[in-house]
């Protein structure tokens, strides 16, 4: 399914809409999980290797902050 038509993306879930109160988590969140030289997400390692960045929680607390600004808590 592309983007846009009902499919699911990570930051599209009820997460984010719960983290839209929460302004201090999803600002943490995004502050921490940023990419490093790599590519990689530099919060989100797993033996010595890094998820790929934007990581699912990058983009959950984006969405996050996007409801939040829209007044959508």
């Amino acid at each position: 399914m592309a983007a846009g038509d009902g499919a699911y993306t990570p930051g599209s879930g009820p997460m984010a809409g719960v983290l839209a109160g929460m302004p201090e988590v999803f600002g943490r969140l995004l502050a921490e999980h940023v990419p490093d030289r790599l590519g990689r997400c530099s919060a989100c390692r797993n033996a010595g290797s890094g998820v790929v960045w934007p990581c699912t929680l990058h983009q959950i607390a984006t969405r996050a902050a996007d409801l939040h600004a829209q007044g959508l808590r």
